[in-house]
């Protein structure tokens, strides 16, 4: 081969490689962004019960003494904002207010249920998870390392939990960030 063609290939090879890493980097940086949900997480698991559910009593809010019945799923979210509901939890809990979902969220995980977290040996100061349940009150969602700011992204895994018409007009309140 001649010195031309040599060089030729070096900067395909080169090329090639620069674009896997860019590639690699792009991949980590949408994997820390946007949390994936699992099957199972330490003591949670899909299909057990929620922590809070209709009727439960949440004891420290003002405006809702019990969790209503009316709510068509419930959000249960750990280690993110202090002591929040619906729309107090920021842009997340607003979106899941519209769906006509609950959620509730603690930093510190005191005296609120931690799912067995910390007999399991986990920090719980340093967790940072989301459950998402259905009508039943059983969990079809876990999200370690998800904020309540993610809750938009993480609801198009949950979709079926309200109608179409009520997704798509939640999601055209949102700012473009978030659709």
């Amino acid at each position: 081969m001649t010195k031309s063609v040599q060089l030729k290939l070096l900067k395909i090879k080169l090329l090639v490689l620069i674009f896997g890493i860019v590639f690699l980097t792009i991949s980590f940086i949408v994997w820390q962004k946007y949390p994936f949900g699992v099957k199972q997480y330490k003591t949670i698991s899909l299909g057990m019960e929620a922590a809070e559910k209709a009727g439960d009593l949440t004891g420290w809010t003002p405006l809702y003494h019990n969790v209503p019945e009316e709510s068509a799923f419930f959000v249960y979210s750990l280690g993110d904002k202090t002591k929040c509901i619906l729309s107090d939890c920021g842009i997340g809990g607003y979106f899941i207010e519209c769906l006509s979902g609950w959620i509730s969220g603690y930093k510190d995980i005191g005296e609120v249920s931690d799912y067995g977290l910390r007999d399991a040996g986990v920090d719980v100061k340093n967790l940072k998870i989301i459950t998402i349940a259905d009508k039943d009150a059983k969990i079809v969602g876990i999200y370690p390392g998800a904020s309540i700011r993610n809750l938009p992204y993480i609801m198009q895994n949950h979709r079926n939990l309200v109608s179409n018409e009520i997704f798509e007009g939640c999601s055209d309140l949102l700012p473009r960030r978030w659709k």
